[in-house]
């Protein structure tokens, strides 16, 4: 028999809330950090990031791309944390807060080495390698049945 899904929202459901606001905070944060890093290093929009001969092209484009890079992740993050809590909230709640108190430690690399966004990066990856993980498990019991 396939997995059956819940009628309401599990009772811990609303834990899934909490990384999402962590998100919506640090997303705050890093678009702060690439404005103030666009005035101080005198880069114009439209372009995304500073030309290669820019004498600070290192220092803004970690910046610009420490913000960028969870652009691109934050999305499918907070979905799979929403969804896998619909059966593991708890789970779902622990995943998306290691990941997004990860992408914490990650902002480091907006200080202008890029090698210091290997630790934030690595530790996300705990986070949403776990999210994963459940998202497989249920497709798996959603199609197999969960015998």
């Amino acid at each position: 028999m396939p997995l059956e899904f819940p009628k309401t929202f599990p009772s811990q459901y609303g834990l899934c809330f909490v990384p999402m606001g962590f998100a919506w905070v640090l997303n705050i944060i890093q678009t702060a950090m690439v404005v103030k890093a666009r005035l101080k290093y005198d880069i114009k929009y439209p372009l995304l990031y500073a030309p290669p001969d820019h004498k600070d092209a290192t220092a803004f484009n970690c910046v610009q791309r420490c913000h960028q890079n969870y652009l691109e992740t934050v999305n499918l993050v907070m979905i799979s944390v929403f969804t896998t809590g619909l059966v593991y909230p708890v789970s779902a709640f622990r995943a998306g807060m290691t990941w997004v108190l990860s992408r914490y430690i990650y902002v480091a690399y907006a200080l202008g080495n890029p090698e210091y966004r290997l630790p934030g990066v690595t530790l996300s990856h705990i986070g949403d390698f776990w999210l994963v993980g459940m998202i497989i498990r249920i497709g798996y019991k959603a199609f197999f049945g969960s015998s």
